[in-house]
């Protein structure tokens, strides 16, 4: 049995970077060495018993490493009902906490994330898949207690004598200290446990796979959710005390106005999680219990494909090559995070560079691609979209790319682009490729302008794909069969089941369902009488046009999803 957390990269070794980091000397390293042989721990261990350095030197250097994932454990982090499901014998004997569960899979806090055979333990105790990450063992000790209770600490300090003398007289001065610190102090404390908070979240949700990060304000938490993979997933709830700490901290982070309440507010910035340097967008809303926020992890896990990448059939493929043979607009239709963007920048890498200019305008920009202008939307600095689209028409371009059609205003200048001959891809929300078409007609452009200017459309969604160790083919239910009626399905088709390796879920990974409406000239015309969607659908499938229904369905009969996800990504009305 694999578990999340039992691969390990080579990467620097831990005792040269605490060298580096000033920590602790060449000697003190060596001695370090020595005990580690002589007594069988890991280095880490040793350091520790040698005093040479403390919990937090050590979460630094393996952060710094990159070899496994460090939080700043806090008991708000813990979902309760996770940890108890590891149970408080097996979590005590262990020393380790179970933290959440997301897409199947528990993020558990250790000590040691690298001790294979104790995270092996630790994924036969929970049945899942386990993702190890480091923790302080004092912090680890102390979300243990939280969760289930520690007697001795419940009761006043005053009739605590059997502790021992010292560890009360510890407790008093603590308790004098918390009573007499000044205001600044403890206002540095709770910043500080907030940053570290919102960084373990992000680190997180980034090694969970997720796309957005959820802050939801509650009448009694704050809710933190993720989407992987297109859905959501409950992960923690934070105490309702840390609502405004951690919209702040957001807020700054992205450089918006912290003391704005009442309205949204939409921002970025970047942070270095676990190694990797990630861009994230912030957006904020004033909700019924207080602000809520959402933080999109732009680039988590997307990478640039080239269009032989993609899962297009022969003829959409060959399609998509004639419309980028010569001028026009070229649009990606679909709703937002179902990979419009990959599919343009697949197109734009299969354009020379050397031969052509190639200017992009995006809010933001997702990816750097070779040989290409990029220009960055920046609203706040007036810097639009039309206004960026007529500056990089001021470039001289002969490929451009404007990230989404917004207004009318930004319409009509990437109409006119495409109308004196230079190559125009644009994004737009629609339920499929003819609706685009109807859908620029109803932001306000002419259809004779459009029928001049369109070259072609292409459609898609993201379903998730089959997990390819688990599933399995079974009947098709009744349901399904009179959804997708008059399609003749075959006796069994393949369905989703669940094993370790999606963690239970039956999916892993997600794949696109695609339309490619190529225009012609019976399109052309029907354009120029504002023909409606369902005209232009018909005229297109005379000539050998895939829906995304029928791509879909062919994909779910191959193996790649299933008929449910199809169903459900193109079900209209």
């Amino acid at each position: 049995m694999k578990s999340a957390g039992s691969t390990i990269t080579k990467r620097k070794p831990l005792g040269e970077i605490l060298v580096d980091m000033g920590h602790l000397t060449r000697a003190e390293l060596d001695a370090a060495l020595a005990f580690k042989q002589e007594n069988g721990l890991k280095l880490g261990q040793a350091l520790v018993a040698l005093h040479l350095v403390n919990q937090s030197d050590l979460a630094q250097a393996l952060r710094a490493q990159g070899t496994v994932h460090c939080i700043y454990l806090t008991p708000e982090l813990v979902d309760p009902q996770v940890a108890r499901e590891l149970g408080e014998e097996r979590s005590r004997q262990l020393e380790a906490v179970a933290i959440n569960k997301i897409a199947g899979i528990v993020t558990v806090a250790v000590e040691d994330p690298t001790d294979s055979y104790g995270i092996e333990v630790l994924s036969l105790a929970l049945n899942a898949p386990v993702l190890a990450v480091h923790a302080e063992p004092d912090r680890i000790a102390q979300c243990l207690d939280h969760v289930f209770g520690a007697p001795s600490l419940s009761a006043p300090l005053e009739s605590r004598a059997a502790i021992g003398p010292l560890e009360a007289r510890v407790e008093l001065e603590l308790a004098s200290e918390l009573e007499t610190e000044r205001e600044p102090e403890r206002g540095d404390r709770l910043e500080a446990a907030t940053a570290q908070l919102v960084t373990s979240l992000l680190e997180e949700a980034e090694a969970a796979g997720a796309s957005d990060v959820h802050f939801e304000s509650r009448r009694e938490e704050l809710a933190v959710r993720y989407r992987v993979e297109g859905e959501l997933h409950g992960t923690t709830a934070l105490a309702r005390t840390w609502v405004q700490p951690v919209l702040a901290r957001l807020k700054q982070l992205a450089n918006l106005d912290v003391g704005e309440r009442r309205l949204p507010q939409e921002g970025k910035f970047k942070a270095e999680l676990r190694g990797q340097t990630v861009d994230l967008r912030v957006a904020t809303a004033p909700t019924l219990h207080g602000e809520s926020a959402v933080v999109r992890i732009l680039d988590c896990g997307r990478r640039l494909q080239e269009l032989g990448q993609l899962p297009f059939d022969e003829r959409q493929r060959a399609d998509l090559e004639r419309l980028i043979a010569g001028g026009g607009l070229v649009l990606a239709a679909g709703p937002s995070r179902h990979g419009r963007t990959s599919t343009l920048y697949a197109l734009l890498q299969r354009i020379d560079a050397c031969r052509r200019k190639i200017v992009t305008v995006e809010d933001p920009v997702e990816d750097q691609l070779t040989g290409t202008v990029q220009l960055h939307v920046n609203g706040r600095a007036g810097f639009t979209y039309a206004r960026a689209v007529r500056a990089a028409l001021a470039q001289d371009p002969d490929v451009l790319l404007v990230g989404d059609l917004r207004d009318l205003e930004t319409a009509e200048v990437v109409l006119q682009a495409a109308l004196a001959g230079k190559l125009v891809f644009s994004t737009l929300h629609a339920p499929g490729a003819a609706e685009a078409i109807t859908r620029l007609a109803d932001m306000g452009l002419e259809p004779y302008l459009i029928a001049d200017a369109l070259r072609g459309v292409v459609a898609q969604r993201l379903v998730r794909r089959l997990c390819a160790h688990c599933r399995r083919m079974e009947p098709p239910s009744r349901e399904i069969a009179a959804r997708l009626a008059p399609v003749a399905l075959p006796d069994r088709v393949p369905a989703a089941v669940g094993c370790e390796g999606c963690g239970w879920s039956g999916f892993r990974g997600r794949i696109a369902l695609y339309e490619v409406l190529a225009a012609d000239a019976r399109l052309w015309d029907a354009i120029r009488l504002s023909g409606p969607a369902q005209r232009l659908r018909e005229l297109a499938r005379g000539e050998g046009f895939t829906t995304l229904r029928e791509d879909g369905i062919a994909k779910a009969l191959a193996g790649e999803t299933t008929l449910d996800e199809v169903y459900a990504a193109t079900a209209r009305g």
